[in-house]
C-alpha cells in the first residue's frame, strides 16, 4: 500500500508528471549546498522549517522537480541543466515549497484513501505507459470507471497546482525576485509537453493546461515592479559553477570540451574541462585546470574537494588527504565532504589516519544519518580498528537505510552481543532492531 501511495504521489505532486516509481540520487556537497542557498530564503517566506527539509538530486534528464514523503523536495538533473539563471529553477522551488507548505502531501494521501485503488492503480499504471511513450496503450488502460476515478481525483491536484504557483509568487514577491524566471520554465516545459504528448484530454493529466498557468505567471510578471535580473549576490556565479559541474560529470568529455572550449577563461569553463579531462582519463590536463582554480580561489572548499577526488581516484592518497582537509576545514559542516575525507584516510592504511577517520565519519553521520556510503566507510574504520561492536551498529545502519531487513536484524543483534560498556550504542542497536522487525512483520501483511 504504501509503496503504491509513493508512485501516485510522485505522479501528481511533480511539476511534469514521471514515468517511474524509483529514482537514481545523485550526491555532491556542492550542488546540494547551492540548492539550499537557494531554497532556505524561500523555506523561510513559507513558515517551513529548513532543518527539516531535505532537497536530492535526482539521476535524471526529464525536465522535472517534485515533493514527496512529507518535506522532501526532489529535482532532476534535466531540469537544473535546462535553466539558464538562477531565477528559473528558484521558481521551480518556490512552487513545489507551496506544496510543502499547503499540505497537499497529506491532503493527497487522504484522497487515495478514500478512492477505489484498483481505479487508481489502473490510471497510475497507464500513466506510466504513456510517460513511457506508449500513448495509445495507455489510453487504453485508463478507461470507463477507472478513468472517472482518476478524474476526480485529478481534480483535487489540478487545483492543488494552481495554489502552489499564486503561493511561490507570494514568496518570490517577498523575496524581491522577479517571477520571470517561474514564466521561462513553465514556456519551456509547455513546449516540451507538446512535443511528447500532443493535446491529451486535460482530465487525465496530472496538472493544469501550461498556458493556464502561464497566463496567470505572465500577468503577474507583467504587473510587478520586480526587475527581472535582481537576485541576491553570487546567485549567478554558482549557478553557472553547477551547470558546469553537472555538464561535466554527465556528459561525456566530448560534449563537455565543446560546449567549454579551452578559448573559454571563465571559472565555469576550467571547472567543466577539469572534470572532462579527469574522465578521459588525463591527469595532467585535469590537475593544470584544477590549478588554475585554486590560484584563482585557494580557499574555496569545492575546488579543494574535486582535487582531492581526482588525486584520490587516481591513487595519490597522501596528496588527495591534503586536499580533502582543507575542504574540510574551510566548510567543517559539510558531511559529504567529510565523508569522503575519511574514506580517503582509510585508505591511506595509517594507524593514525584510521583513528582520524572514525572520529570525522561519526562527525558526518551525526549531522545527516542517510547515508550509505558513510555507514559503509566507518564499518571499515571501526573493521580495521578492531571494535566489533561498534562494526556491526554501522553495518546495521547501513542495512537499514538499504532496506536489507534481514541483514539489519543480524547485525543489529551482532552489535548487540560485542558492544561493552557504551550504553548509547546497546540502545541505538536494539531501536535498529525493533524498527527491522517492526517493518518486517509489515511486509509479511
Amino acid at each position: 500500500m504504501k509503496h503504491l501511495i509513493a508512485i501516485i504521489v510522485s505522479l501528481c505532486l511533480a511539476f511534469m508528471p514521471i514515468g517511474a516509481n524509483a529514482v537514481s540520487l545523485i550526491r555532491d556537497a556542492e550542488i546540494e549546498d547551492t540548492l539550499h542557498t537557494y531554497g532556505e530564503p524561500i523555506f523561510k517566506k513559507a513558515g517551513l522549517n529548513n532543518d527539516a527539509i531535505h532537497i536530492f538530486i535526482v539521476d535524471d534528464l526529464a525536465i522535472n522537480a517534485f515533493v514527496a514523503g512529507g518535506a522532501n523536495m526532489f529535482i532532476h538533473t534535466g531540469l537544473i541543466l535546462k535553466t539558464t539563471d538562477p531565477a528559473m529553477l528558484i521558481g521551480v522551488m518556490a512552487h513545489e515549497t507551496g506544496h510543502m507548505a499547503g499540505g497537499h502531501l497529506a491532503q493527497g494521501s487522504e484522497k487515495i484513501q478514500n478512492a477505489q485503488m484498483g481505479a487508481i492503480f489502473s490510471a497510475v499504471l497507464g500513466a506510466a505507459v504513456a510517460v513511457g511513450g506508449s500513448a495509445d496503450a495507455g489510453m487504453a488502460v485508463i478507461s470507463g470507471g477507472q478513468e472517472l476515478a482518476m478524474r476526480n481525483f485529478l481534480r483535487f491536484t489540478r487545483g492543488n497546482e494552481s495554489a502552489a504557483d499564486q503561493a511561490g509568487l507570494n514568496y518570490l514577491d517577498a523575496l524581491g525576485i522577479s517571477a520571470s524566471g517561474m514564466l521561462r520554465i513553465l514556456e519551456i516545459l509547455r513546449q516540451d509537453e507538446n512535443r511528447s504528448y500532443g493535446n491529451p484530454d486535460p482530465y487525465t493529466r496530472t496538472h493544469p493546461l501550461n498556458i493556464d498557468r502561464i497566463t496567470h505567471i505572465r500577468n503577474h510578471v507583467m504587473q510587478s515592479k520586480i526587475k527581472e535580473d535582481a537576485l541576491p549576490s553570487g546567485y549567478v556565479e554558482r549557478h553557472a559553477r553547477m551547470l558546469a559541474k553537472l555538464s561535466g560529470f554527465i556528459k561525456t568529455p566530448e560534449q563537455t570540451l565543446l560546449a567549454y572550449p579551452v578559448s573559454d577563461n571563465s571559472i565555469p569553463a576550467h571547472y567543466a574541462r577539469a572534470i572532462a579531462y579527469y574522465k578521459i582519463p588525463d591527469l595532467p590536463k585535469s590537475l593544470a585546470e584544477m590549478d588554475i582554480l585554486l590560484k584563482l580561489k585557494p580557499n574555496d572548499p569545492f575546488f579543494n574537494e574535486l582535487r582531492g577526488q581526482i588525486l584520490f581516484e587516481n591513487g595519490h592518497i597522501d596528496d588527495s588527504i591534503k586536499s580533502y582537509a582543507k575542504a574540510s576545514a574551510l566548510l567543517p559542516r559539510s558531511p559529504l565532504i567529510m565523508s569522503d575525507y575519511g574514506k580517503v584516510l582509510i585508505a591511506s592504511e595509517s594507524k593514525d589516519n584510521l583513528a582520524k577517520a572514525v572520529k570525522i565519519l561519526e562527525k558526518s553521520t551525526s549531522i545527516d544519518n542517510s547515508n550509505i556510503d558513510t555507514w559503509h566507510n566507518l564499518a571499515i574504520a571501526y573493521g580495521k580498528s578492531n571494535n566489533l561492536g561498534m562494526f556491526y551498529l554501522a553495518t546495521a545502519e547501513e542495512n537499514l537505510l538499504a532496506d536489507n531487513i534481514p541483514e539489519t536484524i543480524k547485525n543489529a543483534d551482532l552489535a548487540l552481543k560485542n558492544i561493552v560498556g557504551d550504553k548509547v550504542a546497546k540502545l541505538r542497536a536494539n531501536d535498529i532492531k525493533i524498527i527491522a522487525e517492526k517493518e518486517k512483520a509489515e511486509n509479511r501483511k
